[in-house]
């Protein structure tokens, strides 16, 4: 240990599920934001564009004849192209909404319309789940989620997370170790867990995730914090701030400037963005079979790149042009296409290396968890532990680090280092995090109902 306004929210939907004996599903919807779509069938990038890898036998897409091996054209009339474009154009589809696809299938154009279902919402034994809605104030739409104990009355400690860099849904928790250790603390903490689609993700509506700038996501995510934790049954004073990956860097941001029991961070550390990603290079060739006498030069190549890149503002092409001798460096780096980086645009990832995180992490006065993996492939240890150093130098006991042992950055345990920077071979640990972090809660914080109790009696 280191020691737009809108109309006013309406109830829409109320379903009970039974799942087993004495442990129910609760499941409401309020609000007017619609569900987004169950496609029926999945895509890989291909080059610029989307090809079908899977379709669902049965699924409406099936009975309207897409098939594997399509190549997607257009989506609603529009392009497909860069493939992170279309993505975000599948993404916005509604559920009971016609959907209309160009493709092409050997060397023809097809016209593909029918109308998906809503993704099932999401459904889990012993939690009330509430589906809502925050309107911001850069007009975009956010879904909420919001689950709590089955039967607890009164108010509740909760959990509100802040995401990774990639703009997947944060439902249904079905997404590896990752998404069980979501859904270990929603049903295993007692507390009521808030997750925030982004307007780049699930249900949310806004800037797509190629256009979503770092700057902007964390004003979401604080207007949706202000809004959700004064909500009924939560209790405002116990609420401790999640961050996940690179959710590590708003976790801070959000409780520098507010009231707040305390905050989590797993796999994210307090070093300068340029920091991170020089680190994240060196790791990768470390980890990545680079010759050892290949490294040095490697390495001041990705450091003058990244200057230019997160520190000047300089785009990839700009940089390619101007320091011929750094062009192959872009190609290097892991999640970077034309125009994004992991899905982001440049400016995210620029305003991010613009946040001062210590200076963020210096005005937390709050307690504070660090649990990260001994073989985290992106962020290296002493970045984790920097948290708990600048926390504890300020107020001495109120930050404990725990690493656990031979993991890496998506709970998975490995035998190597490089086993584990190849994701390969290895198997899903996500309770050796999970543990720590519902004791932490427990213990430091307190989770459980204040004047309520379990309705009908404790189970």
């Amino acid at each position: 240990m280191v020691s737009v306004r809108r109309p006013p929210v309406t109830f829409l939907l109320l379903a009970t599920v039974l799942v087993g004996a004495d442990a129910l599903a609760v499941v409401r919807m309020t609000g007017d934001l619609p569900r987004r779509a169950d496609l029926g069938f999945r895509v890989r990038t291909l080059g610029q564009g989307l090809l079908v890898r899977e379709v669902a036998a049965g699924s409406a897409a099936a009975r309207a004849g897409l098939r594997v091996e399509d190549l997607l054209v257009a989506i609603q009339g529009r392009a497909v192209g860069p493939a992170h474009v279309g993505l975000d154009l599948l993404r916005r589809l509604k559920g009971g909404a016609r959907a209309t696809l160009l493709v092409e299938r050997e060397g023809q154009r097809l016209d593909v319309s029918f109308t998906p279902p809503p993704l099932a919402l999401e459904e889990l034994p012993g939690v009330e789940t509430v589906y809502g809605v925050v309107d911001t104030p850069d007009g975009s739409r956010l879904r909420t989620v919001v689950t709590r104990p089955v039967g607890v009355a009164g108010r509740l400690g909760a959990i509100f997370l802040t995401q990774w860099v990639s703009c997947d849904g944060v439902e249904p928790l079905d997404a590896g170790a990752w998404g069980d250790l979501l859904r270990g603390i929603v049903t295993r903490s007692g507390a009521a867990f808030v997750r925030v689609d982004r307007s780049s993700g699930g249900d949310s509506e806004g800037p797509g995730c190629h256009e979503l700038d770092y700057d902007t996501e964390v004003a979401q995510y604080g207007h949706a914090f202000d809004r959700v934790t004064q909500a009924e049954g939560i209790d405002p004073a116990r609420v401790v701030v999640f961050g996940m990956s690179l959710g590590s860097t708003t976790a801070p941001l959000l409780a520098q400037n507010r009231r707040v029991a305390g905050v989590v961070v797993s796999g994210g550390g307090a070093l300068t963005y340029f920091e991170r990603m020089v680190a994240f290079d060196r790791l990768g060739y470390e980890r990545g079979g680079v010759d050892v006498g290949k490294i040095d030069a490697l390495m001041r190549e990705s450091t003058a790149f990244h200057a230019e890149y997160l520190l000047r503002g300089r785009t990839p092409a700009q940089i390619a042009a101007e320091r011929p001798e750094l062009a192959g460096v872009w190609g290097r780096i892991r999640g970077t296409g034309d125009g994004v980086h992991y899905g982001r645009p440049y400016a995210w990832h620029q305003q991010a290396a613009r946040t001062d995180l210590l200076a963020a992490w210096a005005k937390v006065h709050a307690p504070v968890l660090v649990v990260y993996g001994e073989y985290d492939q992106f962020e290296p240890p002493h970045a984790h532990r920097a948290i708990g150093e600048v926390v504890n130098g300020l107020r001495p006991g109120t930050a404990s680090v725990v690493q656990v042992p031979r993991m890496n950055h998506f709970y998975r345990v490995f035998a190597t280092p490089r086993d584990a920077a190849e994701d390969e071979p290895g198997y899903d640990a996500p309770e050796l995090a999970l543990r720590p972090i519902l004791d932490w809660l427990r213990e430091t914080v307190g989770v459980g109902p204040v004047g309520g109790s379990r309705v009908g009696g404790s189970r």
